[in-house]
């Protein structure tokens, strides 16, 4: 398992390479976490490296969007293969994300929605 932190226009972008490990997982969040805690609160998660998801994953993303909402953030999804699409569609929480085909526009997101506040 790995994961990376990038940091574009005060959104942190966190690119992972597999969710399917719980104890991975907590690792992230705890990462995460600490973001918050330094006053980060909106997340572009990019999934260009995995090409499957199961339900570990699925938890570890609501409690990332969890999270963040908590912190007055948002999460965006970027880079879903076709596998993870479906899945987030049978599950019903494509509507719970905002997903993006590319990082442009996830980063976009957050823009809009500063201007907005």
């Amino acid at each position: 398992m790995a994961y990376t932190f990038l940091e574009k226009n005060g959104v942190q972008i966190l690119q992972v390479d597999s969710l399917l490990n719980p104890l991975d997982n907590q690792e992230i969040v705890k990462a995460v976490e600490g973001k918050i805690k330094e006053n980060y609160c909106e997340f572009i998660i990019d999934l260009n490296q995995m090409d499957f998801m199961n339900s570990m994953g699925l938890t570890f993303l609501i409690s990332i969007l969890t999270r963040s909402r908590n912190a007055g953030g948002d999460v965006a999804i970027v880079n879903l293969s076709d596998n993870i699409k479906k899945i987030l569609l049978i599950t019903r929480l494509q509507s719970a994300f905002s997903i993006h085909d590319k990082m442009e526009s996830a980063l976009a997101f957050f823009e809009k929605e500063t201007k907005n506040d």
